[in-house]
Formats: C-alpha cells, structure tokens, sequence
C-alpha cells in the first residue's frame, strides 16, 4: 500500500499543519498516536494510500530533521553540499509548528549547540527584536521538556492501566472465589440431602422389618393358644 502511494510536498505541508492544530489528540497515553494519524489519514481521504503508521513516521523524521539542523554536531559545515536549516525548504514550517510563533529567516549555518544561531548574511529580512530567535541550548530544552512531559504521560497511562489490569484481576479472583465456595456448598448440600435419604431409607427398612417380626410372633403366638385348646 505505501510502496505505490506517492507522497507529495502538499501532504508533508499539510501534515505540519494539521499536526500542530491537533496537538490535543497527542495525548501521550498508550496507541494516541496512532489513533490521532488515523484522525489525519481519514480527513486527508488517504484511507487504502498510506497508513497511520506511515504518517507518523514521515513526522517523527520532520522533527528528527528539524533537531539536526536546529543543533547541529560541533564543526559540520556546507563544504559537502549538505542540508542545512537554510536549505532545508521545512526548516520554517517545522520551526513555526515547534516553537509556535511566527518564523524569521532559517540560520545558513550553525556551529554548535553552544553557540548562537548565526543568520544568512545573504538574507534582507532582520528578525525584530521581540520576535529574536531561540538559541539551540534552548530549543533543546525545549524538546526534552516535552519528551519529559510525553514520558510522564506515557508512565500515569501506564500506571492507570496496570491499575485498572489489576481491578479486573481482582474482581475475576473474587468471581473465581465466589464460584468455588457455591460450588462446594451445592456438592455438600446434595451430599447431606443424599445421606439424609439414606438415613431415613435404612431407618424405614428396619422399621417395617420390625413390623413384620412382630406380626410373625404375633401369628405364632395366636397358634400356640389355638394348639393348647
């Protein structure tokens, strides 16, 4: 399926888009987010062209991307014709999802997470003052603040399930409990009703085999009279 399916610079625009207006989907707890792709495949009318699986990959690549070029390692330039924020053609559309603000010119070129953005001199566009751009220290701040936050979702959904597995485990011991001693009281009760019709089975025979001894002496009895006269 996503072997034939061509996926275009329009879809890569609009999943930005769509993902950062969609950030309450996202909510960190187990199969969120591929149940919120599911939200953008069916509203992109990509059912049966690409899964939800595969849209969340081509956005974890953007913001993989978007981190490499935002910091990238100590002493890597353009010598080799490499991608950088500047070239990139998502770096603005991701930096403005991310950081949620609008975008100034993306830096040409960056030296080291420990050093400041430095802008194209190339470029004519001045960033204002109140809109200056983060330093990399900072965007990366960023992102391990929110990985935290996903991870402490991600652990209280956990928590909350394990919790709730654990209910459910509970609950099926007292069923399983409650079953056993019903069982055990039936099985007893036919066997004390069985004893007890045993009981008053052998308590009858030996009452009727009385019966019939003393009629037979009775009988006799009759006779040794009736045999004296």
């Amino acid at each position: 399926m996503e072997s034939v399916f061509k996926w275009t610079d329009e879809h890569t625009r609009k999943l930005i888009r769509w993902r950062v207006a969609h950030e309450a989907l996202f909510t960190g707890k187990r199969n969120a987010a591929i149940k919120g792709f599911e939200s953008f495949v069916v509203e992109q009318d990509l059912h049966g062209k690409a899964t939800a699986a595969f849209v969340k990959k081509k956005w974890e690549n953007l913001k993989q991307k978007y981190k490499d070029l935002k910091c990238p390692q100590t002493g890597r330039g353009t010598e080799d014709g490499e991608t950088t924020a500047a070239s990139w053609k998502w770096y603005t559309a991701v930096d403005e999802a991310i950081g949620g603000r609008p975008s100034i010119t993306p830096p040409a070129l960056v030296a080291s997470c420990g050093q400041d953005v430095a802008v194209a001199s190339s470029s004519s566009v001045r960033p204002e003052p109140s809109r200056a751009r983060k330093r990399p220290n900072d965007v990366m701040a960023l992102f391990r603040e929110m990985e935290e936050r996903e991870e402490e979702r991600e652990r209280k959904a956990a928590e909350r399930e394990e919790r709730l597995w654990r209910e459910m485990e509970e609950k099926e011991e007292r069923r399983e409990q409650e079953r056993r001693e019903r069982e055990e009281r039936q099985e007893r009760e036919v066997r004390e009703r069985e004893e007890r019709w045993h009981r008053e089975a052998i308590e009858k025979e030996e009452r009727r085999a009385r019966e019939v001894a003393e009629r037979d002496e009775r009988f006799l009895f009759v006779l040794e009279i009736l045999a004296k006269k």
